[in-house]
């Protein structure tokens, strides 16, 4: 393995492994989850429509001016979600116990959680919902067939029933041909309705279990937001105490000692590839008013390190310019602390 390989995995495995092992995954589901909150808006969108559909006309354009205003408060609503959970994490990690603020903190989300959860799963209940649809379709359809079959039957029977019929045997032969008419007629009417209502059943039960899916759907895209978010903030206050436990130490001290003082070098940046540099004495002075706890030592051991990197270098014995830039100096002073 190469010394420079070995650095790069030193860094990654040693100095920030907690940062670097976890990067993929936080970008992974901190992103993933706005998937959820976009998904919970469009569905809220749909029950929250469902009503202002019913408020009688007020202006023109009223229509258009609902939908708008009910995306933009349910996107601000799951921002302020979002926001609230993320700072109940970081107030749970830093404070590492239950306090009165972070007891507030919870009921406040899981009451924007389970509002999120209500609008969101009405909205999609209302979405796929069909039950109305299926009862009047099939209302129709029954009515339709019955309607067709009673009116061949029912002309059927009022033709024999007005057939004469002068002795005995005419009348009870008339009349059975008219209950066999009208049992025929009962019967086809019950077994459409019987087939009718047992494709309504089917249809229904599909309906139902569409309802128990998008249940499962929403409390899972509910889950997706809140360990997305809870996740980042873990990982960011996470990656912070990792970066202040390495900069207790002394090597990583004097890394940032040395990028302090090579901002005052660059006059915060100011400085570009090809300016002389300030003075030692107006670096000293900087430093000082800065006051950046360093002795004399450390600015000259900083200066002198400086040009060893060829971040700076003399034109003569007096007079020293700058080789690059103040970003290109930062990233060569911070991956020379990494060796």
């Amino acid at each position: 393995m190469k010394l420079d390989k070995y650095n790069k995995l030193r860094a990654k495995f040693e100095l920030f492994s907690f940062e670097n092992n976890f990067f993929t995954l936080d970008k992974v589901l901190y992103y993933f989850s706005f998937l959820g909150n976009i998904f919970l808006v469009l569905f809220s969108y749909f029950f929250i429509k469902d009503i202002t559909n019913t408020i009688s006309p007020l202006f023109p354009g009223q229509d258009i001016f609902f939908s708008i205003f009910i995306i933009l408060f349910m996107s601000g609503y799951e921002l302020f979600k979002r926001f609230s959970f993320e700072q109940l994490i970081v107030s749970f990690i830093q404070v590492g116990k239950a306090t009165v603020s972070n007891a507030l903190g919870t009921i406040l989300c899981l009451g924007l959680v389970a509002g999120s959860f209500y609008l969101s799963l009405n909205g999609a209940h209302r979405l796929v919902d069909t039950s109305d649809k299926i009862e009047t379709t099939v209302d129709q359809t029954v009515s339709l067939k019955t309607d067709s079959i009673a009116k061949y039957y029912d002309k059927e029977i009022l033709y024999y029933r007005n057939q004469p019929a002068r002795r005995k045997a005419d009348r009870i032969y008339r009349d059975s041909i008219v209950n066999v008419l009208q049992l025929q007629k009962d019967e086809k009417i019950k077994v459409i309705e019987t087939k009718t209502q047992n494709k309504t059943s089917t249809q229904l039960e599909k309906n139902k279990q569409n309802d128990i899916a998008f249940i499962f759907m929403t409390f899972f895209l509910e889950v997706i937001i809140l360990i997305g978010v809870g996740f980042d903030a873990f990982y960011v206050v996470g990656s912070y105490k990792e970066m202040k436990q390495l900069l207790t130490t002394p090597k990583f001290k004097q890394l940032d000692l040395n990028i302090k003082l090579l901002k005052l070098y660059y006059q915060n940046g100011h400085k570009k590839e090809g300016d002389q540099t300030i003075a030692f004495s107006k670096l000293e002075s900087l430093a000082r008013n800065q006051k950046l706890q360093c002795y004399q030592k450390d600015i000259r051991d900083f200066v002198t390190l400086c040009t060893e990197l060829d971040i700076v270098k003399a034109i003569n014995r007096r007079t020293k310019e700058y080789t690059i830039s103040y970003e290109k100096a930062k990233e060569l002073l911070e991956s020379q602390e990494m060796l």
